[in-house]
């Protein structure tokens, strides 16, 4: 019987994907160097250049081999003999290579090389170009057997295809350049965080794979901060009934108690389960299942995974088996109203069409729209009287916004919009900052009111008012989530005159405002 494909999609800055650095071995020392501590060498996971053939001294995989030697066969030899060869896979060996710099032996890799920007910071990359050597390493049990004492644990349960969608290590060589078309975190001086325009290209190469017909669910692997938002990006705009499972780490693979491949394997349980058809996305951290839209990192530990919102979030455990307790009740996947297949190939406004695809039906980069997150918080309030223009920030925003959408550069985003994250429940900030926010409405940019960190309870509705109502999003959720709304139904109608709306112009805002709302009561 076949096995099923699994489309594995390597994201930015992913510590799931990642290794510690390669520090040159004692065995590759010479003297005068570094000398490196304790009473082992450390080893790497490595591909051998020939066959050989080596002895490995019996009874002493574990220390009780020897105390039941009598139910092992006897050939009278103190070892076994077995020829190792480079198609058997990576084995743990010490690491022998040194740096080059201009003498004759060169100098030991460290980890301080990392830091120093003579070198380069280091010149070298330790997030890997796609997810293969994980997943090979893992079969290897360079990091662990499974909990039968056996190998191969994923390429027993599937196939899989490793897709760059937005990879953290790039090839150099080959004129990739980091900060365009790979994001990674480390070395930290040199780090990248994807720019908004790349989310097109997560959309673009996630939708045209799992449309393939070809795979039974996809992985989606990133850094663990952000791993939160890309799953629910997936969760509501790919119209996909596949389960699309989010993975990250809070150690590189190869570290000591990495927890990314764990989490992989789980996730690949889950999805041959068939249990996450129609699901939604989810991400699947610690052996918990959580959905995409409540999914928060709270801390940089194993277990530092929560659900966000005040009502649950955890759908279900790894088990074994994989047990599913709860189904969210919101619209996602192929049910989401804000998919990519219903967005519009361009709106149009009084400054003219803003394209949203292109001829292939694609996300346009410049599509993508700009949404900012503006926070309130107690004694911050800077105008008593509620002045909009005593918040220099927001009306910045605004006429940035306004001079976006005029814009003849079709590279520049057109499309805007504010979360703002204010008290709990309620959603609400300054009355200044509240003041500035109606303007922008008026300006055609929406704004998404949410409760701020971690809320407990939804926005209460305020009937009449220009602003969306968040519900028990969190600000980044909500940001998400107006932006595929943008997406779908365009800007806010332009007031001629913002600062004095008529009240035509007012019924036709909020007429616009109750379909963003109408989204967010049930996404």
């Amino acid at each position: 019987m076949a096995k099923p494909r699994i489309a594995v999609f390597s994201g930015p800055t992913s510590t799931v994907a990642n290794s510690p650095t390669l520090v040159t071995s004692r065995k590759a020392r010479l003297p005068g160097d570094r000398p490196l501590e304790g009473r082992y060498d450390h080893l790497a996971a490595q591909v051998l250049y020939e066959p050989v053939t080596v002895r490995v001294r019996r009874y002493s995989a574990h220390p009780l081999e020897a105390d039941a030697k009598h139910l092992y066969v006897d050939d009278g030899t103190e070892y076994y003999e077995v020829e190792l060869r480079p198609e058997d896979g990576p084995y743990l060996l010490p690491y022998m290579g040194r740096r080059a710099d201009g003498t004759e032996h060169g100098a030991p890799f460290e980890e301080a090389d990392l830091h120093n920007p003579a070198l380069g910071y280091g010149g070298r990359q330790f997030f890997y170009p796609d997810a293969s050597r994980v997943f090979e390493e893992i079969d290897r049990t360079v990091s662990g057997r499974d909990g039968h004492g056996e190998g191969n644990i994923l390429d027993r349960m599937a196939d899989f295809s490793f897709v760059r969608a937005l990879p953290p290590g790039g090839y150099t060589g080959q004129g990739e350049v980091s900060g365009v078309d790979y994001f990674p975190y480390k070395p930290f001086a040199i780090s990248h965080q994807a720019p908004p325009g790349a989310l097109a290209r997560v959309t673009n190469t996630v939708a045209k794979t799992l449309s393939s017909g070809d795979y039974a669910g996809a992985i989606w692997l990133e850094g663990s901060p952000t791993v939160e938002e890309t799953t629910y990006w997936l969760s509501i705009v790919i119209g996909s009934d596949l389960p699309v499972v989010g993975v990250a780490a809070q150690r590189p693979h190869g570290e000591l108690a990495n927890d990314g491949d764990r989490n992989i394997v789980d996730a690949v349980t889950y999805i041959v389960s068939g249990q996450g058809n129609g699901m939604g996305a989810v991400g699947i951290l610690d052996q918990q299942i959580f959905a995409a839209r409540e999914l928060k990192k709270g801390d940089a530990r194993p277990g530092g995974y929560k659900a966000t919102g005040g009502h649950g979030g955890v759908l279900g455990t790894i088990g074994p088996p994989v047990t599913l307790w709860y189904a969210p009740t919101y619209k996602r996947g192929a049910t989401s109203d804000v998919r990519v297949d219903l967005w519009p190939d361009a709106h149009e406004t009084v400054y003219g069409p803003i394209p949203i695809k292109d001829a292939d039906g694609a996300l346009l980069p410049s599509a993508v729209p700009y949404v900012h997150v503006v926070k309130s918080a107690a004694y911050m309030s800077v105008d008593p009287f509620g002045d909009p223009d005593a918040e220099v920030d927001i009306i910045a925003r605004i006429e940035k916004g306004v001079a976006d959408r005029r814009s003849v550069d079709p590279a520049v985003p057109k499309l805007h919009g504010f979360v703002m994250e204010g008290l709990n429940p309620y959603g609400s900030g300054t009355d200044s900052q509240m003041s500035a926010l109606r303007l922008a409405a008026f300006h055609g940019i929406p704004t998404v009111t949410v409760g701020r960190a971690d809320p407990g309870g939804r926005v209460p509705q305020r009937s009449g008012d220009v602003f969306v109502q968040g519900s028990n999003l969190d600000a980044n959720k909500a940001r998400l989530l107006l932006m595929a709304s943008l997406l779908k139904l365009g800007p806010l109608p332009v007031a001629k005159d913002p600062r004095n709306p008529t009240a035509d112009e007012r019924r036709a805002t909020l007429a616009k405002v109750g379909q963003f709302q109408a989204i967010f009561e049930t996404h």
